[in-house]
């Protein structure tokens, strides 16, 4: 190696000092073939492996190979260790130490000339010796059941030393009946929101295709698991890949499905800005999105918290809570905690809850191998199973938030959850039935919640509530729900968590324009003047609805000259008439009786039942010529008066000629 390693660094030395390194490989060799020597190099990475072996049984495992060079020079190396004896020490093994004595060790197994499966990897097969066989150097003993460490590499043939490798696991079955432990899977089916503020629906790159493979992957694996679907993605799938949820909605059976908000969320800013209404709002419309969706009923009220957000007020009404083992105070305690256990709502009670194990969380994100990754998950599994064997215990499985596992993993996970005794698949309410809760002391453990974090900025709390006071006000004009489609989507998806300020005012500006448009389809086609002739008539109105679904509004009339009439009981200057508008025009007839003579304005206002929303507006001139019965009086006065003084008058002429003498 001190010889190659000189090597080396003399080429790099040349490298730096003289260009005439960059000629070609062939003109080089030409030259100096005894400066260059090649290093074995290599990549070696896990294909497939038996998840659990039973005593006496056969672990089978395939690797794949790549980028190598010098084929001949590489051997494969398999070592099997003794069992972990913690899991903190398992945690070690998978960056390859603490790995332990070596029990058992292949490592002459030349590259060159080895048949490759069909997959194109190279398979291996070790036997373990039984409990009652003779000892034999080619098959290992595995004693007891355990997680026993197994060290994969590609090495230097000549001098021994490691190219690449990885470490995985045989997890030795039980030979007794201890039960196995319960692992609930919380599978996230979601993306960003796809609604935009314009109200159209445009899934982000790539998102579709992630989640046909998950569906995919869950049509083809059909153990228990629990669904946590977010209803926004399943709105946005409705609208754009009908198809893919169809396929989701037919690998449902035997699963659950946990409704949770329409979107993620940060439940402490929403209770914080004090609009604890927005979270009900949210999980009360993420229900029937998924109802309707996936055609899932809602059951029990639980909720999958993804992070450490969970407000104490959420928590009033809950049944069970799933949360993040980060979201809980933590415990001193020598074992990994598998079993349910209660938390404290506000008010003083308790609700059962379960924590998502963060040490299994994270085989989601070790990267790189994804068949690795889920089997090095498995094995963690079994090592919690083997903490304590003779219990019923239980553990939720959930990826990170925001990560989404690679298809391989799931497919290889799923698949070992179902076929073998050391595990078994159930959902979340079969781990709260059927796994006891935690106790200490023997009363229920208790635990709190942890003060969350600073909650996310941004939140535009007095448009939240305009625009939805609006949106009540629109609600409650409408017979049906399709004025009200998208708008509600819009001010919900305004509180998703991670947005900006800005952000959330362009959902809540969109959610007023969209109230704005519906409201200008409906009007007053009425305009222009109409003429009285008699104290008592009958003003005509058209009101307009496009909107396609009944109308409920309130017509408000204004006029200082006029008497609003309506079955016998007259109201002065002003009217509020509730009406019923159907689809296309309405006629109206509005009985009036006039206080005079003249020309006068009509004000005519639509509004919302509850008067918060102006509608429509318009003004009529109203022209009256009737006489009023105080003029008619006024008139005969006057022209009575007017008769008295002409008879007087001539009466007067006549008498003052008499005295006058005629002419002699």
């Amino acid at each position: 190696m001190r010889a190659v390693a000189a090597v080396l660094a003399g080429v790099v030395l040349l490298v730096l000092v003289s260009p005439s390194v960059l000629a070609p490989a062939a003109a080089l060799e030409a030259q100096e073939p005894s400066a260059v020597v090649l290093v074995p190099t290599g990549r070696i990475s896990l294909a497939s492996q038996t998840p659990w072996v039973a005593p006496g049984g056969t672990f089978s495992l395939s690797v794949h190979v790549a980028d190598v060079r010098q084929t001949e020079a590489i051997a494969l190396s398999v070592t099997i260790h003794e069992a972990v004896s913690s899991r903190s020490q398992f945690r070690r093994t998978l960056d390859g130490q603490l790995l332990g004595d070596a029990l058992w060790r292949r490592g002459d197994l030349p590259l060159t000339g080895v048949e490759l499966d069909s997959q194109g990897a190279i398979p291996l097969t070790v036997d373990l010796r039984g409990p009652d066989e003779a000892s034999d150097r080619d098959r290992p003993d595995l004693v007891g059941a355990g997680v026993y460490p197994v060290r994969v590499e590609l090495r230097d043939a000549s001098s021994g030393a490691a190219i690449d490798g990885f470490t995985t696991h045989v997890v030795r079955t039980r030979d007794d009946d201890a039960p196995a432990l319960a692992v609930a899977w919380v599978q996230p089916f979601g993306a960003p929101p796809a609604l935009r503020p314009d109200g159209s629906v445009e899934l982000a790159g790539g998102t579709s295709e992630e989640l046909a493979s998950i569906t995919k992957v869950l049509g083809a694996n059909r153990v228990p698991l629990s669904l946590v679907p977010t209803p926004e993605t399943l709105d946005a799938l409705g609208a754009s890949r009908p198809e893919l949820l169809d396929q989701l909605r037919s690998s449902l059976d035997g699963r659950q499905v946990v409704a949770g908000p329409y979107v993620d969320i940060d439940t402490v800013a929403l209770a914080d800005a004090g609009l604890g209404d927005e979270i009900a709002a949210q999980h009360e419309r993420g229900a029937q999105a998924v109802a309707s969706a996936l055609g899932v009923a809602p059951g029990r009220r639980m909720l999958v918290a993804d992070g450490d957000d969970v407000a104490p007020e959420v928590l009033t009404g809950l049944d069970r809570l799933v949360a993040p083992e980060e979201a809980l105070a933590p415990l001193d305690r020598a074992l990994t905690l598998a079993n349910p256990f209660v938390v404290g709502a506000v008010g003083g009670g308790l609700v059962p809850a379960a924590a998502v194990d963060s040490g299994l969380a994270a085989h989601f994100t070790s990267g790189g191998d994804p068949v690795l990754a889920a089997h090095q998950l498995l094995a963690d599994l079994a090592v919690v199973a083997y903490d304590s064997p003779g219990l019923v215990r239980g553990v939720v499985v959930r990826p990170p938030p925001g990560s989404t596992p690679p298809p391989e993993l799931l497919s290889t996970a799923l698949g070992a959850l179902g076929s073998g005794p050391v595990v078994r698949p159930v959902t979340l309410d079969q781990l709260f039935d059927e796994v006891p809760a935690a106790t200490t002391g023997g009363r229920d453990l208790v635990r709190s919640l942890l003060p969350p974090a600073q909650p996310s900025a941004g939140l535009p709390v007095t448009e939240v509530r305009e625009v939805r006071e609006e949106l009540a006000s629109l609600a409650a004009m409408v017979e049906g729900s399709s004025p009200m489609a998208g708008l509600e989507s819009l001010v919900l998806v305004a509180g998703a968590e991670g947005l900006t300020g800005d952000e959330r005012r362009a959902y809540l500006d969109g959610a007023r324009r969209g109230i704005g448009e519906r409201l200008q389809r409906i009007g007053i086609a009425s305009t222009g003047s109409f003429r009285l002739t008699s104290r008592q008539a009958t003003i005509p109105l058209t009101l307009v609805n496009d909107l396609g679904t009944t109308m409920r509004v309130s017509l408000l009339l204004e006029s200082d000259k006029l008497d609003f009439v309506d079955a016998g009981l007259a109201t002065s200057g002003t009217a509020a008439i509730p009406l019923v508008l159907q689809p296309g025009n309405t006629p109206l007839a509005v009985p009036v009786e006039a206080r005079t003579s003249g020309e006068f304005p009509l004000l005519i206002t639509l509004r919302s039942p509850d008067g918060n929303l102006e509608v429509a507006h318009a003004r009529l001139t109203v022209r009256s010529t009737f006489l009023s019965g105080v003029g008619v009086a006024l008139s005969a006065g006057a022209g009575l008066f007017l008769c008295a003084w002409w008879v007087r008058h001539w009466r007067t002429t006549r008498r003052d000629r008499r005295l006058v003498a005629p002419a002699g």
